[in-house]
């Protein structure tokens, strides 16, 4: 069975399972509870996109990428690490996203 174009539902059993949950999804992004990393649906819906908070510790990311990729994998859905992301007030109520990718330094 194909998964749909955003299987949020399928995203958020995934994260339950894992003791995260989804605190916003806006468009193609799933914000998670106290921000430790992201999610963004890829143009199909078996891909999933990882991105890590600057600010978590290299140690908790890896643990929340390989545990999440482990849920992934056994759900059909491909998850890569596309790098991390930063989150911080923008203009007025707005907040700012920057994306960094793997290979890039913030």
């Amino acid at each position: 069975m194909a998964l749909p174009l955003r299987p949020l539902g399928t995203v958020q059993d995934m994260l339950a399972q894992l003791g995260h949950e989804i605190t916003y999804a806006y468009d193609d992004l799933v914000f998670v509870q106290h921000n430790p990393f992201l999610l963004q649906f890829g143009v199909t819906g078996d891909r999933l996109f990882f991105y890590a908070n600057v600010e978590e510790p290299a140690v908790e990311t890896g643990r929340h990428f390989d545990s999440l990729l482990a849920q992934a994998e056994s759900r059909g859905i491909t998850l890569i690490n596309r790098g991390s992301y930063k989150i911080s007030q923008g203009e007025g109520e707005n907040l700012s996203l920057a994306f960094f990718d793997r290979e890039e330094r913030h």
